[in-house]
């Protein structure tokens, strides 16, 4: 003769089984009491260990790791060019934004994305190195996101305008070569007549530039 009853909890029961634990609850999933098969730990959470009875023992992700699912057994690292807050569902569901680069996997929060080195740009977000250097003739200050930050400098307190690009075209008296964190007053001898520029010009014959920035 047979018994009815309910599977225990941690175990499922196929329909037509004789036994409350036939068949363990797997990793990555909890069986209730009377599971017919087994529940996916929802995203976001994940469960180490076999033979799980609750939702409750689906425990959140950590911070500086991904748990995508449903069903996911193990944490896996944030890679570098995001960061992972507590809970995250996908790899790539926070990405350092533009104007900053993640060198680093394992990233636990935006703070840990740094800011593009001046001289240097950051163009997209999810960067885990900066895009590449500054172009001539231009000054790219810390945080850029372009390579020629278009706006002419705005004489001010602030170290540049308030355009989103973080830097600014080469003003003239000076010049800037590729990759260029400050701009350099063109030397005694020499002028630049034009923003832009990425290389001073000799002073023509017959005129003076004493002075330097001319």
């Amino acid at each position: 003769f047979s018994l009815a009853g309910s599977c225990h909890a941690g175990y499922f029961c196929d329909p037509g089984s004789t036994q409350p634990d036939p068949r363990h609850c797997p990793a990555g999933f909890y069986c209730p009491e009377g599971s017919e098969f087994p529940i996916p730990c929802s995203p976001g959470s994940f469960s180490p260990a076999s033979g799980k009875g609750q939702a409750a023992d689906c425990q959140l992700c950590p911070a500086g790791h991904s748990c995508s699912g449903p069903g996911a057994q193990t944490p896996e690292l944030c890679p570098a060019g995001h960061f992972c807050l507590p809970g995250t569902t996908f790899s790539t569901e926070h990405p350092c934004p533009k104007g900053t680069f993640g060198p680093r996997a394992g990233a636990t929060s935006e703070s840990d994305c740094e800011p593009c080195p001046a001289g240097m740009y950051c163009s997209a977000p999810g960067l885990s190195q900066p895009s590449g250097f500054c172009y001539p003739g231009y000054h790219c200050a810390k945080g850029a996101v372009s390579p020629a930050p278009f706006k002419h400098r705005v004489r001010s307190s602030s170290p540049c305008p308030s355009d989103g690009i973080r830097g600014y075209r080469c003003p003239s008296g000076s010049y800037c070569p590729a990759g260029s964190a400050l701009e350099l007053p063109c030397e005694p001898g020499t002028f630049s007549p034009v923003p832009g520029a990425s290389a001073c010009l000799p002073c023509p014959a017959g005129t003076s530039c004493a002075r330097a920035g001319t």
